[in-house]
């Protein structure tokens, strides 16, 4: 029977001799914040259920995770981001081995059933969506493209698209400037406040749209950043402009949409980072992750 960890810290001295080894086996999951309902309802209680390891779940951006990680604010035994970025900025540091590629989505425009826009994205075909979202009254929700990939995605898609459809100002016009207040939200709620037709829409990955059961269009690849064999070619053109620790600027690009998990050096318990990782790459996750909407991974592992 699974025990929570504030019940074990409470009354130690209550606990079976199996109740200890179990709390000892606990792991820590740092997710990337879209995966939420992914890792609470499928991913973490199967796991517990088929090993016997208790898994603490932390979601949050993928980026921000990533500076608390290598900073050492954070000590998770298992990290799995979306994009390489964040995956990359972890293993650089030392701090895992390898980078598994696990799972896979894209970007798509998710939208309100509550807006009063539903019925026109409902019914939009082609370009139609861009015409729609440009409507004065429209509410666009995003995240912080300095703390979260998905805000960085957005922003990313939107220059894409402007490209595509050959709208001049087209990502300008509608997201306006790369930090604005009106359009950003922390990751976990940005679909809650969709879902409650707080905003409008959201550019936001497939997966997570999915797996909240919220109606969306379909882009196509030039604009969902799904597909590597556009990488080069196509996404490559879309950049942004963050700045570092020291101050200094630096122009990131788009890598295709691509979820890595990665099983710590400094885990207390190596063994079930290890096997989490494993779970994520077997059938089981695999059957998991295509149930709540992700493709597969793509790629070799970073």
């Amino acid at each position: 029977m699974s025990v929570s960890r504030r019940l074990l810290l409470a009354a130690p001295l209550a606990l079976t001799a199996a109740q200890r080894a179990f709390a000892a086996q606990a792991i820590t999951v740092a997710f990337a914040g879209s995966m939420g309902k992914l890792m609470d309802k499928g991913l973490n209680p199967f796991f517990t259920a088929s090993s016997g390891v208790e898994v603490h779940g932390i979601g949050q951006g993928a980026v921000a995770l990533a500076r608390l990680i290598t900073g050492g604010a954070m000590k998770p035994d298992v990290f799995v981001p979306v994009s390489a970025g964040p995956a990359r900025m972890v293993r650089t540091a030392g701090m895992a081995t390898q980078a598994v590629p696990v799972a896979s989505t894209s970007m798509v425009l998710a939208y309100s059933p509550a807006s009063k826009f539903a019925s026109q994205l409902a019914a939009a075909k082609g370009a139609d969506w861009t015409r729609i979202v440009l409507n004065p009254d429209f509410h666009l929700g995003r995240t912080d493209p300095t703390a979260d990939p998905q805000g960085q995605y957005v922003l990313f898609a939107l220059q894409l698209a402007e490209a595509y459809y050959k709208i001049p100002g087209f990502a300008r016009k509608l997201a306006g400037p790369m930090l604005n207040p009106a359009q950003i939200f922390a990751e976990p709620s940005l679909l809650a406040r969709l879902e409650a037709g707080q905003i409008d829409a959201t550019l936001g990955y497939k997966s997570a749209v999915v797996s909240q059961k919220l109606p969306f269009i379909e882009l196509p690849d030039a604009v969902n950043l799904s597909n590597p064999a556009l990488a080069k070619s196509v996404y490559d053109t879309a950049r942004l402009t963050l700045k570092e620790k020291n101050g200094q600027d630096k122009v990131i690009h788009p890598s295709p949409l691509v979820f890595y998990a990665m099983a710590l050096k400094a885990s207390t318990n190596p063994k079930a980072a290890a096997d989490y990782v494993k779970f994520l790459a077997g059938p089981d996750g695999q059957a998991i992750f295509q149930r709540y909407g992700y493709g597969p991974g793509k790629g070799a592992s970073i």
